[in-house]
């Protein structure tokens, strides 16, 4: 497969990936992607702070110069050293190997804030979850292929983000031309304290280590290879059926315990919270999308801070575990015709019956 890749195509085996997700079972699956399409090699750390101790331990035992890593894929939501605070150290820390590293975020459908967060950090771009092997494969690509240029101003250094609609306050869409510094080389920053915006026009060299040109276009993988690395994915789904009943029944144990330890709510809804964001993530990749529906109510009815929860709201979070039981249980896939249809109008029921206020006489 690497040979139909290769043949007029990107060198995607030259490649070094590090891929950061908290989920072991996701992480394995965007590994798997990334070698399906050709890319040589792929690390996979479990949270931020890993992702760091790989990168200086790479950065110390390979050659002054090589890049311990030539991208990185990683999920914004994670515990302890998220996505985000990932992506600061690399744009801002001393110890940062390179502060121009291309960064794509992994965000769930809910996370606009995160996204937003990310974009004003330096992001490079985002993938959204549910995702596919070809949106993996255009984003990878297109990073490589058209780097923006970064931009260096008050309170921001990334990516240029003018192809964003929303105006920016710290952006500099409105700087006048002899405001602005473009350097064309990470070592001439001569001058830099005397300009309000520094533009880096720098040589592409993730383009050129796969082989492209710097006017050649986005490459495009053949169909036959996006084909195998979406077998990749679609193969696990009965591994993902399995490891989502354990999930599942996990859940079903906090959201009961909520009854039991008082003193636990805080930490038991922020778990659930937990498991809820990253089902509804993964449902849609693996061909179950009314999972990534009922997993995103959940998560919206758990966001917040808690102190206590009312009987009603931890019916309403069980009223959740157990339709995704049920699509689980059932094998529900696509949106389950009939059957998905009955469940998401039993759950629909369930969110109106226990939304109403505990005490109101109309709630019985």
């Amino acid at each position: 497969m690497n040979d139909l890749i290769g043949r007029g195509g990107p060198k995607l085996d030259l490649l070094s990936v590090l891929v950061v997700e908290d989920s072991a079972f996701i992480r394995n699956v965007l590994t798997a992607t990334l070698r399906a399409i050709g890319v040589g090699t792929v690390h996979g750390e479990p949270t931020g702070a890993d992702a760091i101790r790989l990168i200086e331990e790479r950065r110390a035992a390979l050659p002054p110069g090589t890049a311990p890593v030539d991208l990185i894929i990683s999920d914004l939501v994670m515990p302890e050293v998220d996505g985000l605070m990932l992506l600061r150290w690399v744009r801002y820390s001393p110890r940062s190997p390179d502060r121009f590293l291309p960064m794509l975020m992994l965000s769930g459908a809910a996370d606009r804030h995160y996204v937003e967060q990310a974009r004003d950090l330096g992001a490079t771009d985002f993938i959204a979850k549910p995702f596919s092997a070809g949106i993996i494969a255009s984003r990878l690509l297109t990073a490589i292929a058209r780097p923006r240029r970064f931009v260096l101003a008050k309170g921001y250094f990334g990516p240029d983000r003018r192809r964003s609609q929303r105006p920016v306050a710290m952006d500099c869409r409105m700087t006048h031309g002899s405001e602005i510094l473009v350097v064309h080389s990470k070592s001439k920053a001569v001058g830099i304290d005397r300009y309000p915006v520094i533009h880096f026009e720098l040589p592409n060299r993730l383009g050129a280590k796969v082989g492209l040109a710097p006017k050649d276009p986005v490459p495009v993988l053949p169909a036959e290879v996006l084909a195998a690395a979406e077998a990749e994915i679609q193969n696990r789904a009965g591994d993902y059926a399995t490891w989502i009943a354990g999930e599942v029944d996990e859940l079903a144990r906090r959201v009961e315990r909520l009854r039991a330890e008082p003193a636990a709510v805080p930490g038991l809804v922020a778990q659930i919270n937990r498991s809820a964001h990253e089902m509804r993530g993964q449902g849609g990749i693996f061909g179950y999308p009314l999972i990534t529906h009922v997993a995103k109510s959940l998560y919206e009815a758990t966001h917040g801070s808690f102190t206590a929860v009312t009987d009603n709201e931890r019916l309403l979070f069980k009223a959740h575990v157990d339709a995704i039981k049920a699509v689980m249980n059932a094998r529900v896939s696509g949106d389950g015709g009939a059957t998905g249809k009955q469940l998401l109008a039993t759950l629909d029921v369930a969110k109106k019956k226990y939304a109403k206020v505990e005490g109101d006489p109309g709630a019985a």
